[in-house]
């Protein structure tokens, strides 16, 4: 027979007995057994920025890591003089990134994609359909030479990542692909005007980025006795003798 303690004890769990194994206790016992407090759910160790301040925050670890990059060096630089550039403590750059490693590839997120978006604007099928040949190629090899004045000192890091880490070079050839795509589907919405003389749009594709590319990163590393404005009036040429019949 159930004891008036433990009647009493039940009116108290009334509308709380949600398991057979909690009610069995209930009566074996005669007290409601303590229930520990929810456990607080696990934070992300890596977290987005959702508030003003914490996108500001961000924003200087990023600023502060190009600055040490190309001041130090990437294998030179520690994640403590981001910080201390950044004006931040220590444990707050590993609250935003793991490592040195991840703010780089997203420095290089940021700026491959700002180089591919100025580049494929520039391949825009309407911007040829009307217009001299000549001087879309000319525009095309402005920007191709200019896409690589962006953030050169963040450049030289990424090409120097890009022969020692696969991911860096994923992202980098990711990237690659995206133009020689724009550049394959320009070729195509050009074929019917007569005017190409390649065959081979894939091919033609993947030698005009890469040599323009080589050309103009060698420009901003500096080549010796280079003259930029006579290099692209040259690689203008030649793109467009390759490309077009006279």
């Amino acid at each position: 027979m159930m004891t008036a303690t433990v009647r009493h004890r039940q009116r108290l769990v009334n509308g709380n007995l949600t398991s057979n194994s909690l009610f069995a206790t209930v009566l074996k016992h005669g007290r409601v057994p303590r229930v520990k407090a929810a456990a607080r759910p696990k934070v992300a160790p890596l977290r987005m920025p959702q508030q003003a301040r914490s996108r500001r925050t961000r924003e200087r670890i990023l600023k502060a890591a190009i600055a040490c990059f190309e001041a130090h060096g990437y294998e030179e630089t520690t994640t403590a003089q981001i910080a201390r550039r950044a004006r931040i403590a220590v444990g707050t750059v590993y609250t935003y990134f793991k490592d040195k490693r991840a703010i780089l590839l997203e420095l290089l997120d940021g700026t491959a994609n700002e180089i591919a978006d100025y580049v494929v604007r520039s391949l825009d099928p309407a911007l040829w359909q009307d217009s001299d040949p000549r001087t879309s190629v000319r525009n095309l090899i402005d920007a191709l030479f200019h896409a690589q004045t962006f953030n050169p000192g963040m450049q030289r890091i990424v090409w120097e990542r890009y022969f020692k880490d696969p991911q860096f070079r994923r992202a980098v050839e990711a990237i690659e692909e995206r133009v020689r795509t724009a550049m394959l589907e320009l070729f195509v919405a050009l074929k019917s005007t007569q005017k190409l003389r390649v065959r081979d749009f894939a091919a033609a594709a993947f030698v005009i980025h890469s040599a323009i590319q080589w050309i103009a990163s060698r420009l901003v590393l500096g080549a010796p006795g280079a003259n930029t404005d006579a290099a692209v009036a040259a690689a203008s040429d030649m793109v467009s003798r390759f490309l077009f019949r006279d």
